[in-house]
Parts: C-alpha cells; sequence; structure tokens
C-alpha cells in the first residue's frame, strides 16, 4: 500500500456571505487518512465545508466544518461495528472511498476563485 497525495480547487459563486460552489476529485478505491484545508485569504468565517464519499452504493459524509474560515487539517474517520451492528465506543477507522469520487462543498462563503484549497492524502 502507498500513499497519494491529491488536490482540490474550489471556486465559488454567488453573493456575499451566501456564495457556494463544488469539486469531484476522481480517485482509486482508497481510504482517505487526511485533507488539508486551505481557504483563501479572504473567505469568510461563515464558510461551510462539507466532504462526501459519492456514489454507488451510496453517499456517505465523511467531514462537515461549519462557520470556519481557518486553515486546518482535518483526520475524518468512520465509526467501526461489531457483527450486530452496534456502534463500537472509542473505535473508528479511515473511510472508504468506495466509488472512486470525493466531493467537496462550499456554502456560506463569498464568491472566490480558489475559495478552498484541499490537499487529500489517501492510501491506495
Amino acid at each position: 500500500m502507498s500513499i497519494e497525495k491529491h488536490e482540490l480547487k474550489v471556486s465559488t459563486t454567488g453573493g456575499a456571505g451566501v456564495a457556494s460552489g463544488s469539486g469531484i476529485l476522481a480517485l482509486p478505491l482508497c481510504e482517505l487518512l487526511a485533507i488539508y484545508l486551505d481557504y483563501h485569504a479572504s473567505a469568510p468565517a461563515t464558510t461551510d465545508v462539507t466532504v462526501k464519499s459519492v456514489g454507488d452504493p451510496a453517499t456517505v459524509t465523511l467531514l462537515t466544518r461549519s462557520n470556519s474560515a481557518t486553515d486546518a487539517w482535518m483526520y475524518p474517520k468512520t465509526q467501526d461495528h461489531d457483527n450486530v451492528a452496534a456502534a463500537i465506543t472509542g473505535s473508528y477507522s479511515d473511510p472508504v472511498i468506495h466509488a472512486g469520487a470525493l466531493s467537496i462543498d462550499l456554502a456560506q462563503a463569498d464568491a472566490l476563485t480558489d475559495c478552498l484549497v484541499a490537499t487529500v492524502y489517501v492510501r491506495v
């Protein structure tokens, strides 16, 4: 297994504080390890980010960050379950990008080119 680095730039359109945008990053079947969120210097503190693994069999929200424009490392995890589908307290795993696509959606931003640059690290 190896670790790959990918980058997705998301621009936004719309009015101040209500602009939105989205982007799709094509990835192989992999595990998501980390995301560095690098916001435009003019992005407002109202900016929301939602990261999803999209596609068949179902879309899964992996990370939601609300009302922030502070650059940061994020390490999304998913809750582990036992053999009877009960959540295992305190046990988490790296999420699987199951259909080869990671979506990043922005809301409540300003209209900006490259409002967010997301650097994504995955294990393939």
